[in-house]
């Protein structure tokens, strides 16, 4: 494993200032943010990336942590760092589906499963739910559909999921027009 790259997750009650926290306790340690996805969870702000530290830099994860919670510390975040491989990442969304209807539990398990079991990859997921009237959960996931895969095969179980839990399914390939 390549020690000079880092992975980070932070969640606290959403507030100014966590991300210059963040990415100026690493610019002090010299690091390179390479990649950074954050999200707001009902109050909560959520993010994960992934960064280089110099060559020879001291301490690794433990000592970069550190810095960051003293940086963080009158946020109240929670966060955590370690070594990851560097890597390129493979394959890119091919697909976005978009699922709507009542709240109930099972909803992402379901879709995820169908997605694993036909070898899809999932890229980026959000998910929430509308209180407004009749709990509404609205999923929307880009997803990674290898060539190998079956297309027809992987919507038609999708769209079993989707009318076994009601919900409404839209499935766009990215580029093209819904379908």
């Amino acid at each position: 494993m390549d020690g000079n790259h880092y992975a980070l997750a932070l969640i606290g009650v959403d507030r100014p200032g966590i991300v210059a926290a963040v990415a100026g306790g690493l610019s002090e340690l010299g690091c390179n943010l390479e990649d950074v996805t954050t999200s707001l969870l009902r109050g909560h702000f959520a993010m994960v990336l992934e960064f280089s530290a110099p060559a020879g830099a001291g301490g690794g994860a433990e000592t970069i942590r550190r810095h960051l919670l003293a940086r963080t510390a009158a946020l109240d975040v929670h966060l955590d760092v370690w070594p990851v491989a560097a890597s390129e990442p493979e394959g890119t969304a091919t697909h976005v589906l978009r699922l709507h209807g009542p709240d109930r539990i099972g909803i992402v398990a379901a879709v995820a499963d169908v997605l694993a079991g036909h070898g899809a990859s999932i890229r980026d997921m959000s998910c929430s739910r509308d209180d407004a009237g009749a709990p509404t959960y609205v999923v929307v996931v880009e997803v990674d559909v290898p060539a190998r895969v079956d297309e027809r095969a992987l919507e038609a179980a999708l769209r079993a999921v989707a009318d076994e839990l009601s919900l409404r399914l839209t499935v766009e390939r990215i580029g093209q027009e819904p379908f």
